[in-house]
């Protein structure tokens, strides 16, 4: 005799009865966050899950009852906090660029013996230095090639750890650099000191490069991006002619040398492939009062903050000379974006010439 859908409820709920309801529901927010088209793809690449309990799930029915369904499966696996903590890695992987991230940069090896290779005992160091200071803390990892995902819920004295708002960290093995999001102010000693102790260096520095779009952040930072301005790809890209978009016997092109010259600077300070993606580029100002000297020392100086964004800034700035819009070369204040590695800056005056600026 087939169960009804009454009796069939009845012994869901006694099921998810069986978990921990704080597991149980942070299960099922996160399936329920994810796009309908998106579990399935998330949940086999979790791998916790049979394939013959994915292929059971009824795709047709409310999120909320869907969620509810991989619930009970979870429990039937007798899923934990380290199983749904690696189900939040492989949702945050897959959807990166839904969250801002800031780079930060290592330097001097304090400790030459340790093998950076060794992954297993770079957690082990890491995990020691931050429950030395946290001890309501969770920290999971999950390896995606050479990326080392780390997540960290943090709690505080008498509370469990907030599974909601965990930080992650991206570390490449070998490599001096971290990614980092959603990381308050209190907590970034801790952290920095764990990956400084688990990596071997002495030094961490916050670059002041930031973006939603970690691989860009990764094609930067490891050099993995068309650079015109060393010399061997400098020569190459100035011997290509500048061709029209229109080859039409009967159009005639003004000003063909100008254009040719635009676009040789063009090459010449962004190269032809493909650049980066950042989403702004941001510049803090400062300026002295000029005039009698005892009235600009009592003056504040004049403040302001510039801030240019688009959905991939970098390419918007290499197409303004072209399009007509700026003059070629463009100012060095926004090409120099990729090739410093940082997007956020600060421009003041020296004060050893008030006429002459410093770019920070």
């Amino acid at each position: 005799m087939a169960p009804t859908p009454g009796s069939a409820k009845k012994s869901r709920r006694r099921s998810v009865s069986t978990m921990d309801e704080c597991l149980a529901e942070f299960i099922k927010r996160m399936i329920t966050r994810i796009p309908l088209v998106e579990v399935v793809p998330t949940l086999k690449a979790w791998g916790f899950l049979a394939e013959t309990q994915l292929q059971s799930l009824n795709m047709r029915q409310s999120k909320d009852g869907l969620s509810m369904e991989v619930v009970c499966l979870c429990e039937n696996n007798k899923a934990t906090l380290d199983h749904a903590a690696d189900l939040d890695i492989v949702y945050n992987h897959a959807n990166s660029k839904k969250k801002m991230w800031d780079v930060y940069q290592m330097s001097v090896q304090s400790d030459p013996e340790i093998n950076l290779a060794d992954v297993s005992k770079f957690k082990a160091r890491f995990q020691k230095t931050i429950r030395s200071v946290f001890r309501n803390v969770n920290i999971h990892f999950r390896e995606f090639g050479d990326a080392l995902w780390i997540r960290i819920a943090w709690g505080r004295d008498y509370q469990i750890p907030n599974q909601y708002k965990p930080t992650f960290v991206v570390y490449h093995t070998q490599t001096p650099y971290a990614f980092i999001t959603n990381l308050i102010k209190s907590q970034r000693p801790v952290l920095c000191q764990g990956l400084l102790l688990a990596s071997g260096y002495s030094q961490i520095q916050e670059m002041e490069l930031k973006s939603r779009c970690l691989e860009s952040l990764k094609d930067i930072v490891f050099k993995r991006f068309n650079q015109p301005f060393q010399t061997y790809q400098s020569r190459s890209l100035s011997e290509k002619s500048y061709t029209p978009t229109s080859v039409h016997p009967k159009i005639t092109y003004e000003n063909i040398k100008e254009k040719e010259r635009v676009h040789h600077a063009m090459l010449q300070t962004f190269g032809d492939g493909p650049l980066p993606k950042l989403d702004y580029a941001s510049y803090k100002l400062e300026s002295s009062f000029k005039g009698e000297t005892g009235i600009a020392n009592n003056i504040e100086p004049f403040r302001c903050v510039v801030k240019f964004s688009s959905p991939h800034l970098l390419e918007s700035i290499r197409s303004l000379a072209p399009s007509g819009l700026a003059e070629a070369p463009i100012s060095s204040l926004l090409s120099c974006i990729p090739h410093r590695g940082r997007n956020v800056f600060k421009v003041s005056e020296k004060k050893q010439s008030t006429s002459s600026q410093a770019i920070n």
